[in-house]
């Protein structure tokens, strides 16, 4: 019987821990720069600026790469074509069920205020595969701010709050 106690444990154990990592994608961290390029907003003439939406400039300010502290941390890179990842670092139980460093390869859309994020796969294809079969691929986030520096998103939850902010690179040779 006391096999069974312990297989039991364990499968509660990465049940809990797959749910902490997917509550770490949909959440907010800083970052450090390990190397990732960072994109800012394409900057266009004043009169472009003004003849666009609200719903265009705020996709044109999701643009880059953007870090979080949330339960962990995160980085998401969003791209102009509507490609992109979140680099997830775990530490403890989790990196050991999981792996210390998870991609997810995702696709954005912006409609209105609903951000949706879709994951399309990642590294390791396996762990990141079975956080997807147990918590889903999309997540759907109310925009609420974006700035230059920030991304506040809200969680369909209605609660939740991300507070994402933006990685600058840095300039070699300016401390």
């Amino acid at each position: 019987m006391k096999p069974r106690v312990v297989l039991l444990l364990f499968l509660l154990l990465a049940l809990l821990s797959g749910g902490i990592a997917y509550w770490m994608l949909r959440t907010t961290h800083p970052l450090q720069n390990n190397g990732i390029a960072n994109v800012t907003p394409p900057r266009t003439s004043t009169e472009d600026v003004n003849s666009e939406s609200e719903e265009e400039k705020n996709g044109r300010m999701l643009l880059g790469v953007w870090q979080d502290d949330y339960q962990g941390k995160r980085t998401m890179t969003l791209n102009e074509d509507g490609s992109g990842t979140m680099l997830v670092e775990l530490s403890g139980v989790q990196a050991f069920l999981f792996a210390s460093k998870l991609r997810f390869d995702m696709t954005w859309l912006l409609d209105g205020k609903k951000l949706t994020k879709k994951t399309v796969g990642g590294e390791p294809a396996d762990k990141v595969n079975l956080i997807l079969n147990t918590m889903g691929d999309t997540a759907d986030d109310t925009l609420l701010e974006v700035t230059d520096d920030r991304l506040l998103l809200l969680d369909k939850d209605g609660t939740t709050k991300y507070d994402w902010r933006r990685v600058t690179q840095h300039e070699p040779g300016k401390e």
